[in-house]
């Protein structure tokens, strides 16, 4: 039976965590299950909170209680630690383990296929997570995300593919979210590309692209390139010097490489092939970077100023996380592409850093964004990385994708000299790498190096060309059109 001081110890906790006051409601979980241990629920609900504030011990620590004191769904709680295991602490075998388990205890627990497959694709497993989401869909047979990770495992060989034809019925069917119906809509056009039907592929990515704003319902990140150039001016004004108020650690152990640049630009291939050297452990994207930004306030200026002790503070946490990480590694890179806000701060951090910033063609950059299905957060910038350039030259390499892609030795070599580290064959043979890969591209890094996606953009073109004109890429096109007259 409960007592009045549970109850409202019980009530308190509950009602912080449903105003996503995180930190007080975790204090007040932990005042509640220290006198009343025996509360599984409530050691989920710590659990959960400490997963969302990225305490992720903490959070382990909380799933393993309420498994212990007999929680109810205990497949939930499996789903959970797996995605710790996954997502915050680079343990891909014991987040499968976590899943099988969840399955044995619940054969019908949809999320636990689709989580598994979605974690066979991060190994390279096809077969396997063609496994898992087909059992999926024989559990609910139009579910979008089963099908359209089904259809990302392969491609098609016709517009009448039977995976096209069976897309087309599920978005036919009426019964669709609007979020479903885009994610599908996006791999239509992925499948329709694939085939080389690009005017059927076109129609298909815009109306994914329509159907994913409407489905955010407003929540979709504001662009604003007039408000992009203000922020950068912010940037450049508040780090004018490479050496003020500097701080940070100069010979940090593992060493960062950052890994940064506009999304689909090749961040992605180039940390395939840095994961393949026996001194480099790929680090894929991590959080920490913009953690700090924002708990320094995310202003410009209020980074710049911090003081010094606080900033080595923060460096020592960062390399902390990434120990915990990656306890053997020397080398680890980051790869979080839109970490170009924030050099003044890494620099800040770790002096010393080495910076490779991807760069692509705009216009297959352009045609790579608009054909994923991409968070509704992400905004975009592109001037920040010339004025870090101007101010630590040698300390920032852009990797041209089309270069790496046409002369990948020479290119991999100069990458590998900037890290001051010895080029190793294996580098070339990146697409055979066993590591979990966490992108968009995962199945594209883990081929042999082609050059299908150089001059993407020019299957589109006609498309791009009847749309209304739009100042940007009006000027992209313009720049094309007056090279070919050349």
């Amino acid at each position: 039976m409960t007592d009045a001081r549970q109850q409202d110890l019980l009530n308190t906790a509950s009602r912080l965590r449903e105003l996503g006051r995180v930190p007080e409601a975790i204090a007040a979980y932990r005042a509640l299950l220290a006198a009343y241990p025996d509360l599984p629920d409530s050691w989920y609900n710590l659990g959960y909170l400490c997963r969302q504030a990225g305490l992720a011990s903490d959070a382990m620590a909380a799933y393993d209680e309420a498994l212990k004191r007999g929680i109810q769904g205990a497949e939930e709680v499996y789903l959970n630690r797996a995605a710790l295991y996954s997502d915050a602490m680079a343990r891909p075998a014991d987040a499968k383990a976590d899943l099988e388990k969840a399955i044995a205890l619940n054969p019908a627990y949809l999320p636990a296929y689709l989580n598994l497959g979605n974690l066979q694709e991060d190994l390279g497993d096809r077969e396997g997570a063609k496994a898992a989401y087909l059992r999926a869909i024989e559990l609910k047979p139009n579910n979008a995300i089963a099908l359209s990770r089904l259809a990302g495992l392969g491609r098609a060989t016709s517009p009448d593919d039977p995976m096209i034809l069976r897309i087309k019925a599920a978005l036919g069917s009426g019964m669709l979210l609007p979020a479903d119906r885009a994610l599908l809509l996006f791999a239509l056009g992925r499948l329709l590309d694939s085939c080389g039907a690009f005017g059927a592929a076109a129609e298909s990515f815009a109306a994914a692209n329509g159907g994913a704003r409407i489905a955010a319902s407003g929540n979709v990140a504001p662009y604003s390139g007039p408000d992009e150039l203000v922020r950068a001016d912010r940037f450049a004004a508040a780090f004018s010097t490479p050496n003020a108020r500097m701080g940070g650690l100069l010979q940090p152990s593992p060493q960062p490489v950052f890994i940064l640049g506009m999304f689909r630009s090749g961040s992605t291939l180039l940390e395939q092939i840095l994961g393949s050297h026996s001194q480099i452990t790929a680090g894929g994207e991590l959080e920490m970077v913009p953690r700090i930004a924002r708990g320094l306030g995310w202003d410009p200026a209020a980074i710049a100023a911090a003081p010094a002790d606080t900033i080595e503070e923060y460096a020592r946490a960062y390399l902390q996380r990434t120990r915990t990480l990656y306890p053997a590694a020397s080398v680890v890179t980051d790869k979080r592409p839109d970490n170009f806000w924030f050099v003044g701060l890494i620099k800040r951090m770790f002096p010393g850093a080495r910076i490779l910033n991807t760069v692509r063609h705009p216009l297959d950059t352009l045609v790579s964004v608009w054909t994923q299905y991409l968070s509704s957060s992400l905004a975009y910038g592109y001037s920040p990385v010339a004025h870090w350039e101007r101010l630590y030259p040698g300390d920032i390499l852009s990797v041209q994708y089309e270069q790496l892609v046409k002369n990948p030795e020479p290119e991999i070599r100069r990458v590998l000299s900037f890290l001051n580290l010895p080029f190793e064959p294996a580098c070339l043979e990146f697409h055979q790498s066993t590591r979990a890969v966490r992108t968009a591209s995962v199945w594209q890094v883990r081929e042999p190096l082609h050059d299908r996606s150089i001059g993407r953009w020019k299957n589109y073109e006609q498309y791009f060309r009847s749309l209304p004109p739009h100042p940007a890429l009006s000027a992209l096109l313009a720049i094309e059109s007056a090279g070919k007259s050349n």
